[in-house]
C-alpha cells in the first residue's frame, strides 16, 4: 500500500491519485487493489460489496455500476452499447499538461474528527471512519480519451501517526 506523510500537501495527494488512475489505464487493476484501501463494507442488495479486479473494471465500462456484466449492459442499453470502455492514461497522452491542468481534483480536510452519526449518514459507519481525515472527488475521469462525468471518490485515511493513504469509496456518475 502506498502512503504519503501526514504532511503531504494537495499537489502530493493529487498526484497518488493519478498514480492510480493510470494503474486503471494500463488494465492493472490488481496492482490498483494492493495501491491503496478500498472500502469493502458497502451493502448491495443485502450482500458485502467488496472489490475485486474484475469489479474496479466493470466500474469503467458500466460508468459506475460494478454489478453488471457486459451481457447485462448490453441487454439494458442495447446491443450497441460500448462494453469495451477503458481508462485513459493521463501521463502518456500528448496533451498531458492541459489534462493536468484540467483534472478537477477536489481535497477537503476535515476540521474535526467523524462522528458516529455523521459516518452513518455517509454510509461509512463500517470503517475506521475516526481516522478518516478527508475526502477526494476526482471528477471528469478520462475514459476513451476524453474527459468523462465518472467521477472517482476516495476517503483520507490515517493509516499511523506519521501516514496517510487513500481509500476508495466508488466510481459513478456526477
Amino acid at each position: 500500500m502506498k502512503t504519503l506523510p501526514i504532511s503531504a500537501g494537495k499537489e502530493e495527494i493529487k498526484n497518488l491519485v493519478i498514480q492510480w488512475i493510470e494503474l486503471l489505464a494500463q488494465e492493472k487493476y490488481s496492482e490498483a487493489l494492493d495501491f491503496i484501501l478500498y472500502d469493502n463494507t458497502q451493502e448491495i442488495d443485502g450482500k458485502i460489496w467488496i472489490w475485486t479486479p474484475e469489479r474496479l473494471e466493470a466500474a469503467v465500462f458500466t460508468y459506475g455500476q460494478p454489478w453488471y456484466t457486459k451481457e447485462d449492459m448490453k441487454r439494458l442499453y442495447g446491443m450497441d452499447y460500448p462494453v469495451d470502455r477503458k481508462v485513459t492514461s493521463i501521463l502518456n497522452s500528448p496533451d498531458k499538461e492541459d489534462l493536468l491542468e484540467d483534472i478537477e481534483v477536489s481535497i477537503e480536510f476535515f476540521d474535526n474528527v467523524i462522528s458516529f452519526e455523521k459516518a452513518k449518514m455517509w454510509g461509512i459507519s463500517g470503517l475506521d471512519y475516526k481516522n478518516i481525515i478527508g475526502e477526494i472527488l476526482f471528477d471528469g475521469v478520462p475514459i476513451d480519451g476524453e474527459r468523462s462525468d465518472l467521477t472517482a471518490l476516495f476517503w483520507i485515511k490515517k493509516v499511523n501517526e506519521n501516514d496517510i493513504t487513500l481509500l476508495f469509496h466508488d466510481l459513478h456518475m456526477m
